[in-house]
């Protein structure tokens, strides 16, 4: 029984967009299957971390600095949105190409543009000072997109550099 939610836990991170997924994340999605077995999420993580097929990063508390009282509530927004806190899990095997790289790096700038934009559609009326610094914030974020999309075509990526991506604390998701 267990081993069918492992070996879906596996085929799922095989194919992610992501690399280190939510490991709420992903219990959310097979509560949803009505033909896999229920888990709590504290026996869904500890049946996950034994087996060796997995390993960890810590992921981010989303409710973190907020006060005690709200952050809850603000883990369960983020969720919403599709922000989840605590550990994700990345399968062993899959190693990170260059592709898998340009395709990262291009979403995240994508969802910094959005976001920006998002804030200009919804910047406070009459404030100067406020549209100014959207327009500088926009202006920086197309200016990394396009040169970290250029430098990616450019230079070739070698080895030890993707060993380096793949050892980082960076967690996107």
């Amino acid at each position: 029984m267990f081993q069918q939610v492992t070996d879906w836990v596996a085929e799922e991170l095989a194919t992610a967009d992501e690399f280190y997924v939510p490991v709420k994340k992903l219990w959310v999605e097979l509560q949803r299957m009505a033909e896999m077995p229920r888990l709590p999420l504290e026996e869904f993580t500890r049946l996950l971390e034994a087996d060796e097929r997995f390993e960890f990063e810590e992921g981010l508390d989303f409710g973190e600095g907020f006060p005690a009282e709200m952050q809850e509530e603000e883990r369960a927004n983020m969720e919403e949105l599709g922000f989840y806190s605590g550990p994700r899990a990345k399968l062993k095997s899959r190693e990170l190409t260059r592709e898998d790289l340009e395709r990262i790096l291009q979403r995240h700038t994508d969802n910094l543009l959005g976001a920006l934009r998002g804030a200009w559609e919804t910047r406070p009326a009459g404030d100067q000072e406020a549209e100014d610094q959207l327009l500088d914030l926009l202006a920086l974020a197309e200016r990394l997109q396009r040169e970290t999309m250029e430098a990616i075509k450019e230079k070739p990526v070698d080895e030890e550099e993707v060993d380096i991506c793949q050892g980082s604390e960076y967690n996107p998701g």
